[in-house]
């Protein structure tokens, strides 16, 4: 796997590096006044942020900002497919990889912008499941009929899921009672709305739920490392996409990614799972 830049303020020098392209998307047919549109592929579980930070940069940059959100590899499979994008911000490496594998990034505007913490939640009102100190072994109890989470297959919140219970031994007893859900917000839905009796996702998701409460929250040295990563795409690389780009990693950005809940991505260890 490619080194990883262990320091969100790098993505500003790295995206200065790129020499942007002198045609703005769809540029000959807009008008000298008209915003220019920038594609956004994101995390379901950025939503919150990017929005609050939409009305930011677009203003003071004549620029239109269009998002599309969903869980990672299926943005990534949109991309590969063709769909229109110009940035791509996937909650973990391996659907980068796939795109930068496949040629489609824009050489050298790769970076980890942020990190997210797992939480072990159940609903708030019914929830009466774990009691004491937890063990991941509890989530294998008969009472636990469905655990949510995403899909391991295609969905990081449930990739970073399985790899913490396979490091604590239980995945072989949870795996037959896991409800897979398409993102990591339809995995907190599943448990919010009583139909899974537990779940694992993401602390910025459950930061805006009064439906749930949080039972466990996997210290970050204990869990595995979760990064987002953030790259333009191949030949979009023009004025627009790559000022958003750099916004992203200012200070006023991640100030806004603080409030809702991402830290900056740690370096990797030895340790790392």
């Amino acid at each position: 796997m490619r080194p990883l830049f262990t320091h969100v303020a790098l993505l500003g020098a790295v995206l200065a590096s790129c020499e942007p392209s002198s045609r703005s998307m769809d540029a000959g047919s807009r008008s000298s006044d008209a915003p220019t549109e920038v594609w956004v592929h994101a995390a379901t579980s950025t939503r919150a942020a990017l929005l609050a930070l939409e009305a930011m940069h677009e203003g003071a940059h004549g620029i239109d900002l269009i998002f599309n959100f969903g869980g990672s590899g299926a943005l990534a499979r949109q991309i590969v497919a063709g769909g229109k994008a110009d940035l791509f911000l996937s909650a973990d490496e391996v659907e980068m990889d796939r795109l930068e594998v496949a040629g489609l990034l824009e050489p050298g505007t790769r970076v980890a912008l942020l990190s997210n913490q797992l939480v072990v939640v159940e609903p708030a009102v019914d929830g009466t499941l774990f009691a004491g100190s937890f063990d991941p072994r509890q989530l294998a109890q008969p009472g636990l009929r469905l655990l949510s989470l995403g899909d391991p297959a295609s969905v990081p919140a449930g990739r970073y899921a399985k790899a913490w219970l396979e490091s604590r031994g239980a995945w072989e007893g949870v795996e037959s009672r896991v409800l897979p859900a398409i993102d990591v917000r339809a995995a907190l839905a599943a448990v919010e709305a009583g139909g899974a009796q537990a779940g694992i996702v993401y602390r910025t998701d459950v930061a805006r739920s009064s439906k749930v409460r949080i039972v466990h929250a996997v210290p970050l040295e204990d869990g595995p490392r979760i990064v987002y990563s953030l790259a333009l795409l191949r030949g979009r690389a023009n004025p627009a996409a790559v000022s958003f780009a750099r916004f992203l990693g200012s200070v006023e950005a991640r100030a806004r990614f603080a409030e809702q809940g991402f830290v900056p991505p740690s370096t990797p260890s030895a340790s790392a799972k």
